[in-house]
C-alpha cells in the first residue's frame, strides 16, 4: 500500500476547524456602554491621521447604575463585583450622587477600622456619637443607634472594597440586611461567606473597545498628548477592557516608559486547542499502525512524544504569583 504524506492529514484536520471570530468592539456591558467616569473636555490633537473630540463626563455603565438604584429604592441589596480598576468605586459614587440628589440619606464608607467605619456612618447620618454625659459611644451602642435609625428612616449604606473590611463588620451588615436595610456592597474577588453570599451580585464585564478608546482620549487630552489612532490601538492592548489600566497606559506614554506587557488577565485560553493537537498526533499513530504506513506511524509517535514532553515541561513551570520579578 502506498504511503501518504502525514502533513496532508494535519492540513485536512485544521481546515475542519472554523476560523475564530473576533469579538465585536460593540460587545460588552449592556446600556450606554462601559465604565464609570472619565472626564474629557475638548479634543486631543492627533498627529497625521485625525483629531479626536472627547465627550463630556459620562457614566458608561448606565445599565448597571439604573439597575442598582432601582434595587436600592425597592429596599434591596446589591453586590457589585469586578477586578481592580474596573470602575466599581466610580459606579458606587454615581449611585450615591443619584440617591442624594433625590433627597435620600446615604452613607458611603471605605475600609478602615470597624469603629472608624461606624463613626463614619453615624456622622454621615448626623447621629450623635456621644451620650448625655459627653462620653464616646462604644461600638455596640454605635451599632444599636445606626440600626434604630435605619429601622425608622429610609437611608442607604454603600460600602466600597468590602473584601478588605473586618469580617465582624461584614457580619453586622448581614444582620442589618436581614432587617431589610438597603445597601450596596462593592468588592474585588470576594469570598463566598457572610454578606457576600447573602445578596445578589452584578459582575462588571470588560468595557467595549469604543469606551476604552474614549477614556484614553480623555486621559491624553488632560495631559496634552497628541496620539494617532495607531498609537491608541497599541496602547489599548495593555488595558484589556480595564479603564484604570487604560488611563495608566496613557500615563506611561506621557512619562516615556517602554512597557511591553499588561496587568490584565484577559487572554484567550488555547489549552483545548493544544489538547486537540495532542489527540491528532495519537490518532495519526494509530492510523499509521492500521494502514501499515510506517512513515505515518513513526511521525505520529515522534510528534506525540515531543508534545508530551513539552506539556510536562510547561506544567512544571512556576505559576504567575511564584515567579521572581
Amino acid at each position: 500500500m502506498s504511503s501518504f504524506n502525514p502533513l496532508s492529514i494535519i492540513l485536512a484536520v485544521i481546515s475542519v476547524f472554523p476560523q475564530l471570530s473576533k469579538p465585536s468592539p460593540n460587545e460588552g456591558v449592556g446600556g450606554v456602554g462601559g465604565v464609570g467616569g472619565v472626564e474629557g473636555v475638548g479634543g486631543v490633537g492627533g498627529v497625521g491621521e485625525e483629531c479626536f473630540e472627547v465627550e463630556e463626563f459620562q457614566i458608561y455603565r448606565q445599565a448597571e447604575l439604573n439597575r442598582t438604584t432601582a434595587s436600592l429604592l425597592a429596599n434591596g441589596a446589591i453586590l457589585i463585583v469586578g477586578e481592580e480598576g474596573s470602575g466599581k468605586s466610580v459606579l458606587g459614587n454615581a449611585v450615591v450622587e443619584r440617591l442624594t440628589d433625590d433627597g435620600f440619606l446615604v452613607a458611603f464608607v471605605e475600609p478602615t477600622t470597624p469603629k472608624q467605619m461606624l463613626l463614619e456612618i453615624t456622622q454621615q447620618f448626623e447621629l450623635p456619637t456621644e451620650d448625655i454625659e459627653g462620653k464616646n459611644l462604644t461600638m455596640d451602642k454605635l451599632k444599636r443607634a445606626i440600626a434604630e435609625f435605619l429601622g425608622e428612616n429610609t437611608a442607604f449604606i454603600v460600602l466600597d472594597d468590602a473584601q478588605s473590611c473586618d469580617m465582624k463588620f461584614r457580619i453586622w451588615l448581614k444582620q442589618l440586611r436581614r432587617k431589610g436595610v438597603p445597601m450596596l456592597v462593592l468588592a474585588t474577588d470576594p469570598p463566598r461567606s457572610d454578606i457576600f453570599i447573602n445578596i445578589p451580585r452584578i459582575e462588571l464585564k470588560p468595557l467595549p473597545e469604543k469606551a476604552i478608546r474614549q477614556i484614553m482620549k480623555a486621559a491624553a487630552q488632560e495631559r496634552a498628548i497628541a496620539l494617532t489612532s495607531a498609537d491608541l490601538s497599541k496602547l489599548q492592548e495593555r488595558a484589556g477592557g480595564n479603564p484604570m489600566l487604560a488611563i495608566r497606559a496613557i500615563e506611561e506614554e506621557y512619562l516615556g516608559l517602554d512597557i511591553e506587557g499588561a496587568d490584565h488577565r484577559r487572554y484567550f485560553d488555547i489549552t483545548p486547542l493544544i489538547l486537540v493537537v495532542g489527540v491528532i498526533f495519537v490518532i495519526m499513530r494509530f492510523i499509521g499502525l492500521g494502514t501499515n504506513d510506517q512513515a505515518l506511524y513513526i511521525f505520529g509517535g515522534i510528534a506525540a512524544a515531543i508534545f508530551l514532553g513539552l506539556s510536562r515541561l510547561l506544567y512544571s513551570l512556576p505559576s504567575e504569583e511564584r515567579r521572581i520579578r
